[in-house]
């Protein structure tokens, strides 16, 4: 794990003799806003209902695709639960490939390659949902597809939670070849490529780390609407999450909501939205989630 420079360590929030409770249990601690992890009875097709999916069936996504043709579900027993999931819930992967073209009200998006899901009722505007005020934790958990790996040269944003008006995020969690546009110096290294970074409003890097492509990582990324800070919280496989950064300032307004998922950012590019290279992708790309909530963390709550 990878603390910014400019952060001093801070102490663990957790025992060293403390251990995970057993699988199986829920270790989620406060007030649910959002809970999209994904129950072992739900079906892909259950993906485009309104009323069986925990997201939206329709964004966002390629033109004339649905999610039933966009998802997998990986086999719960093929791997370890997430931090986050107990026995009732399995993991979810988003994939793309060359038909993952999102077409918005400017026209078809042809330097990306995307596939973002929302959760149900998170709404857009400004104040529309809780997850807009107060203190909110958002979780998540990755695994890494082996058969569907990401193209690492690539700029990858997989999480975010983007301002209502589309005019930057509040966080973003990217991966890859970061382009320069977006904050990162675009420099193709095995370093950069194969680590994940999650950025503020700014797109400044608060927090990096490795990517293992063998076990879960878990991210969680505490908003505080009232004194506009950010924290990350971190750990792998089933260990209790640390604090990964101290609070630090951050601009928390403007709304929005979270997106997760993969938008592949294309290299060689002037507007990243509209052009640049993308490589074929025939068997396609994909990441595995599990653990998605996002969290009241009011009076310092926090699922750990």
């Amino acid at each position: 794990m990878y603390i910014h420079p400019l952060l001093p360590l801070i102490p663990l929030l957790i025992p060293a003799s403390a251990t995970p409770p057993p699988l199986g249990l829920n270790p989620i601690k406060c007030p649910l806003i959002f809970d999209g992890r994904i129950l072992q009875n739900l079906t892909l097709s259950s993906f485009d209902s309104a009323a069986a999916s925990p997201y939206s069936p329709t964004y966002v996504k390629g033109q004339n695709l649905t999610w039933s043709q966009i998802l997998l579900l990986p086999n719960p027993n093929a791997t370890t639960a997430s931090r986050f999931d107990s026995s009732a819930h399995r993991p979810l992967e988003v994939t793309v490939n060359d038909a993952s073209l999102f077409r918005s009200g400017a026209g078809l998006q042809l330097g990306f390659r995307r596939a973002g899901l929302l959760l149900k009722g998170d709404g857009n505007a400004i104040g529309a949902d809780a997850a807009d005020a107060g203190v909110v934790t958002f979780h998540w958990s990755v695994k890494q597809d082996s058969v569907k790996p990401l193209n690492l040269s690539h700029e990858y944003m997989n999480v975010w939670h983007e301002k209502a008006d589309y005019s930057g995020n509040q966080f973003a969690f990217v991966g890859g070849v970061v382009l320069v546009v977006d904050g990162g110096d675009g420099v193709d290294t095995e370093e950069e490529r194969n680590s994940w970074k999650i950025q503020d409003s700014k797109n400044k890097f608060i927090f990096r780390t490795k990517i293992e492509f063998d076990q879960w990582q878990n991210f969680a990324v505490r908003l505080d609407y009232v004194a506009s800070t950010v924290q990350v919280f971190y750990s792998t496989g089933d260990d209790f999450l640390k604090a990964a950064t101290e609070i630090l300032p951050n601009d928390n307004a403007g709304g929005g909501q979270l997106q997760l998922g993969i938008a592949k950012k294309p290299t060689e590019t002037e507007t990243v939205v509209w052009d640049g290279y993308q490589e074929s992708m025939p068997h396609g790309e994909g990441q595995i989630y599990g653990g998605v909530f996002v969290e009241d963390s009011k009076d310092g709550c926090i699922s750990l």
